[in-house]
């Protein structure tokens, strides 16, 4: 039998997923980045001096998006990148000070829709939902893949 299309977790996921981007994009416009840099610039808080391969393998993201997310933020003054000591092919990204200005206002942006996102959830539930998104996408992330082509056959 076949579910109804609100019963499938991607759907949700996708909604939650388009609103949140638009959300953080709109709210970014007056720095001159998008939401799609923003989680770049996250992981720069953390540990700054990545290099831009290992940027990509954290987030999942391909390495021609990477690299135009990175450009992106070359050009708006939020990074630099420099070669890396130890292999001349490779890049580091580092933060410039106009990001870590940012740091306050970008966090502030992601806790205030995560409030709003989650604000009809216990604490219990919140922590039990944030544990169970990090839980399937970690499990996804580490197959290193996105396809599905053994479950195409299957709808139910």
């Amino acid at each position: 039998m076949m579910r109804c299309p609100e019963d499938y977790v991607g759907r949700w996921l996708s909604i939650l997923y388009r609103m949140t981007m638009s959300h953080v994009a709109q709210e970014l416009k007056a720095y001159g980045i998008g939401s799609g840099q923003a989680m770049f610039l996250l992981e720069l808080f953390h540990r700054d001096g990545m290099r831009q391969e290992e940027l990509s393998r954290l987030l999942n993201i391909d390495g021609a998006n990477t690299t135009r997310a990175i450009t992106k933020l070359v050009q708006e003054g939020y990074v630099v990148r420099r070669p890396d000591p130890e292999d001349g092919r490779a890049y580091r990204i580092y933060l410039t000070e106009k990001a870590v200005e940012l740091r306050a206002d970008l966090c502030g942006v992601l806790r205030r829709w995560d409030d709003y996102l989650l604000a009809g959830l216990t604490h219990t539930e919140k922590a039990l939902f944030l544990q169970l998104l990090k839980k399937t996408g970690q499990a996804v992330a580490d197959t290193g893949r996105c396809s599905s082509c053994e479950l195409s056959t299957r709808c139910s």
